[in-house]
């Protein structure tokens, strides 16, 4: 049970210079996390402007296309009108009538692009252009944070691959049981997953422990957990053993 205990306590020594070495990055990870959400909600709101501002572009250019024929038919029959070609008041009133009722159309067109659309349209290309700028200083931002991080985990690059080529040697030597509880409290107690034992006191916590108790963890017959945080406890003797 001795060995059990001090194979955990390896693996704990090693996953403890892991986690000062991430602690060495500060909070660049969750800056650059931060930012990048921020970045993707930004271009989504971008994205969504623009497939609105194109929408209305289009609405705008078919628009553009009917008063286009429109005022290619009043055109024609203006010259028909004008040539003299039209034999009865019947078909001069008809043809009178489609002139009218284009002019009427492209009027009525044209309200509605300016009433319903102008404003739309200057509103999107306004906020459009604010997006971009925010984009802009946000994408700036994560470059600059990722360009530190990048630094920050080159230096201690090698240092980082060694303690996980030795977690990942270390680990097999563990039984599946005591590594699950191990992980399980480690991934609770961010990466604090057993203390020592000192002077009848858990490092962890400094929680008293009962005398007998103490004695019990000195034995290392099986595993001791801290009753006030849960964590593994190993006597101070047997790391300096």
């Amino acid at each position: 049970m001795k060995e059990r205990l001090l194979l955990l306590y390896r693996l704990h020594r090693i996953d403890r210079e892991l986690q000062e070495l991430y602690a060495l990055r500060g909070d660049y990870p969750e800056k650059i996390q931060e930012l990048s959400s921020q970045k993707t909600s930004l271009e989504e709101q971008y994205q969504s402007l623009q497939t609105q501002l194109a929408e209305i572009n289009k609405i705008e250019e078919q628009v553009e296309e009917e008063n286009d024929r429109l005022l290619a038919k009043i055109e024609k029959n203006d010259d028909i009108l004008r040539s003299g070609s039209v034999k009865s008041n019947k078909e001069y009133d008809a043809l009178s009538r489609e002139i009218d009722d284009a002019k009427s159309k492209i009027k009525e067109n044209e309200r509605a692009v300016k009433e319903e659309y102008l404003g739309r349209k200057q509103d999107l290309t306004f906020h459009i252009g604010g997006l971009k700028v925010q984009i802009d200083e946000v994408r700036e931002d994560l470059e600059i944070n990722q360009a530190e991080l990048d630094e920050l985990t080159r230096q201690t690059e090698e240092e980082e691959k060694e303690l996980k080529l030795q977690r990942e040697e270390l680990a097999p030597k563990i039984s599946p049981q005591d590594l699950e509880t191990y992980n399980r409290i480690n991934d609770s107690r961010f990466g604090e997953a057993m203390a020592v034992v000192r002077k009848g006191s858990c490092l962890g916590c400094y929680s008293s422990i009962p005398p007998q108790r103490v004695i019990e963890i000195r034995m290392a017959d099986r595993l001791f957990h801290c009753e006030s945080c849960g964590r593994i406890l190993i006597a101070e003797e047997l790391t300096l053993a």
